[in-house]
């Protein structure tokens, strides 16, 4: 089960790659994040721990790194699944776009609708994230 949001945003790729790379960027578009701390190398493979506000401390491994263009983790959350967030710099048609999305994977493939709201929840705030990096890398006119 999978939710997405795409747009468009006027900058370059290496101008949004940070907000995705960098723990001091990530909290200007994840505004619920109190820390982000890397294991390592930013590089598939790598784990970490993140904090969200009055959430507990969970740990992830980053799935996927393509400098300027994805950025991709999996946290498990028990008695749910895993959480597979995924965010794309996408070049299409002469435009960039940034992508994000959520997907919970499960060892059944059975989905209920607790799932479908606890998916639902945590997609919840993405657009307005993803609205919050547009106007941060946007080139003001």
């Amino acid at each position: 089960m999978e939710l997405q949001c795409k747009i468009e945003v006027n900058a370059a790729k290496e101008t949004i790659w940070p907000y995705y790379a960098d723990p001091a960027k990530r909290s200007v578009w994840e505004e619920n994040l109190e820390s982000l701390v890397f294991d390592g190398e930013v590089k598939a493979g790598t784990t970490g721990r993140m904090k969200l506000k009055d959430m507990p401390e969970m740990a992830f491994t980053l799935t996927e790194v393509v400098e300027y263009a994805s950025y991709c983790d999996r946290t498990d959350v028990p008695g749910m699944g895993s959480l597979f967030f995924s965010h794309k710099i996408l070049r299409e048609g002469g435009k960039t776009y940034i992508q994000h999305s959520v997907r919970l994977g499960k060892e059944t493939h059975k989905f209920t609708n607790e799932d479908l709201r606890f998916l639902s929840g945590v997609f919840a705030d993405v657009p307005a994230a993803m609205l919050k990096i547009k106007g941060e890398v946007e080139v003001k006119k």
